[in-house]
C-alpha cells in the first residue's frame, strides 16, 4: 500500500504541476529485487488512486531483471536464482547494476 501511495502522490504532483486535468496512466519502473507482485500493486493503486487525478488511471509496470557487475574481470550478467557469481571468472566480488530501482517513469495526462 505504500510503494502505491507514493506512486499515486508523484503522479498527482506532477500532473498539477502541469496543469493537467486527469491522468490516463502511470507507467513505473520495478527492478525484480523489490518483489512486487504485479496484481497487488495494480489492485492497491487503484484503491489509492480513488479521488485524486488518477483516479481510473492504468498502472503499466515493467520489471528489471537483476544485473551485476564482476569486479574482478568486468563482466555484466543476469545473476539467475540469486546466485551472486560471475559466470565468466566466477569472482565472487560482484557490484548489483540493476534490479533495484523503483520509479515513476512517466505518466500520461489530459
Amino acid at each position: 500500500m505504500a510503494i502505491a501511495r507514493s506512486i499515486v502522490d508523484i503522479a498527482v504532483a506532477a500532473a498539477e504541476k502541469g496543469n493537467a486535468r486527469r491522468i490516463i496512466r502511470v507507467n513505473v519502473l520495478a527492478g525484480e529485487l523489490r518483489g512486487i507482485i504485479p496484481a497487488q500493486l495494480i489492485l492497491c493503486f487503484g484503491l489509492m488512486s480513488e479521488n485524486t487525478l488518477a483516479s481510473g488511471a492504468h498502472l503499466s509496470l515493467e520489471t528489471t531483471p537483476l544485473m551485476a557487475r564482476c569486479r574482478t574481470c568486468e563482466e555484466d550478467f543476469a545473476v539467475k536464482d540469486y546466485s551472486y557469481i560471475c559466470p565468466g571468472c566466477q569472482g565472487q566480488g560482484i557490484q548489483v547494476v540493476s534490479g533495484t530501482e523503483l520509479r515513476v517513469r512517466d505518466i500520461e495526462v489530459e
